[in-house]
């Protein structure tokens, strides 16, 4: 990404952090989708590990949208946004097939207890939301095995990290209490796991 690219992406968390602390829709809005928008435009599409990255930016992207205050669909945003993550899912067993069943099981367990903890407050969201925590553990399962496949891939399994605390706290404050700068922390979780992400596939071969 060139300095340019990365001032339209700051521009674009400045915008949506302008907007949503003066409650200005309009501004927050426009400004949401921007920093995926530049991640899709330059990340590196030449590999299958990176068109797959790219596409799962794309659902990522939609699901901004969908989830944006303006809309507020989130049944839908959940949707995307598990597309998502399968598609990163797909990319990172093209990096490592190892199986790796047994690695699988802190990042499982850790799934389990979230969704123990979230259970009694989800009601009609109850399936969707534990296939959606089967999905994002299994993602940062699959970005732990690869972490190793490139001198760029560790880059993903942080970026899964990231993306796991931000959806862990979107849970915890939609289905049972809010805390202090939830949904600040929970979008610079975000940004910082897609671009993250977006490191672990731009300067692959």
């Amino acid at each position: 990404m060139n300095k340019f690219a990365y001032f339209l992406f700051l521009l674009g968390v400045g915008g949506f952090f302008y907007g949503y602390e003066s409650g200005n829709l309009i501004i927050q809005t426009l400004s949401k989708p921007i920093p995926l928008i530049i991640l899709i435009i330059f990340v590196n599409k030449n590999n299958i590990y990176g068109k797959l990255i790219a596409i799962g930016f794309v659902f990522s992207l939609i699901g901004d949208i969908l989830l944006a205050k303006a809309l507020n669909l989130f049944l839908f945003g959940l949707i995307s946004f598990l597309t998502a993550h399968i598609m990163y899912i797909i990319a990172f067993v093209n990096n490592e097939k190892e199986t790796a069943l047994i690695k699988s099981i802190p990042f499982y367990m850790y799934g389990a207890v979230l969704f123990i903890i979230l259970k009694p407050h989800l009601g009609d969201m109850t399936v969707p939301v534990l296939f959606y925590v089967i999905v994002i553990t299994t993602m940062l399962w699959r970005a732990f095995v690869q972490r190793k496949s490139s001198d760029v891939a560790n880059w993903a399994f942080v970026g899964a990290l990231f993306f796991t605390v931000s959806d862990t706290m979107i849970a915890i404050y939609r289905f049972n209490q809010h805390f202090m700068f939830d949904r600040e922390l929970t979008i610079i979780t975000y940004w910082i796991a897609q671009y993250l992400i977006f490191i672990s596939v731009k300067e692959k071969e």
